[in-house]
C-alpha cells in the first residue's frame, strides 16, 4: 500500500514537472523576443494604428460634417464650435503620438538604434569641431544634448519594451 502510494505520488511529481517544465522553457524565450511574441507584438501594434487611424477619419468625418459659415453662427455657437475643434486636435495629437509610439515598436530596436546612432555621430562631429575651435562652453553643451538623447532613447526603448539587441541576429 505505501509502495503503491510513494509510486503515484512520484509519478505525479514527475509529470507535474514535465508539465510545468515547457512553460518555463518558453516563458524566457518569450521574454527576449521569440519568434512567436515578436509577431504577436507587431499584430498587436498594427491593431493599435488601425485603431488610432479608424478614430482620426471619424473625427474628421464628423468635423466636416459640422463646418458650418462662421457668419451665420452666434457668439455661444461659435465658442462651443472652436471647443470642439480643439478637442479634436488634441485627440489627433494623441492618436499620432500613439502611432508613431506603435511605428517606433515595429521598427525594431535595431532601426531605432541606427537612427540614434546616426544623431548622435552627428552631434559628435560638431562637438569635435567645436573643441578644435576652443568653443568650450558649445563642447559642453553639445555634450549635455548628447547624454540627453542617450538617456531619451534608453527610456524609449524600455517603455517600447523592446528586446536587448543581440549580436549576429536581427530584431
Amino acid at each position: 500500500m505505501k509502495r503503491r502510494l510513494i509510486s503515484i505520488v512520484c509519478i505525479l511529481v514527475v509529470l507535474g514537472l514535465v508539465w510545468v517544465a515547457p512553460g518555463q522553457v518558453e516563458g524566457p524565450r518569450s521574454e527576449r523576443g521569440g519568434r512567436a511574441a515578436w509577431r504577436e507584438r507587431q499584430q498587436k501594434a498594427v491593431a493599435a494604428i488601425e485603431e488610432q487611424l479608424a478614430k482620426m477619419k471619424s473625427a474628421m468625418e464628423s468635423s466636416s460634417a459640422s463646418r458650418q459659415n462662421w457668419r451665420d453662427l452666434s457668439e455661444e455657437e461659435r465658442n462651443k464650435l472652436r471647443e470642439q475643434f480643439r478637442k479634436m486636435r488634441q485627440e489627433r495629437q494623441q492618436s499620432i503620438a500613439i502611432i508613431e509610439e506603435q511605428l517606433a515598436m515595429l521598427k525594431g530596436r535595431r532601426t531605432l538604434q541606427q537612427e540614434h546612432d546616426k544623431s548622435i555621430t552627428e552631434l559628435n562631429a560638431l562637438r569635435e569641431l567645436a573643441i578644435k575651435e576652443k568653443a568650450t562652453e558649445t563642447a559642453a553643451s553639445i555634450e549635455k544634448l548628447v547624454a540627453e538623447k542617450n538617456k531619451a532613447f534608453e527610456e524609449r526603448v524600455k517603455k517600447l519594451n523592446l528586446p536587448e539587441m543581440r549580436r549576429g541576429r536581427s530584431d
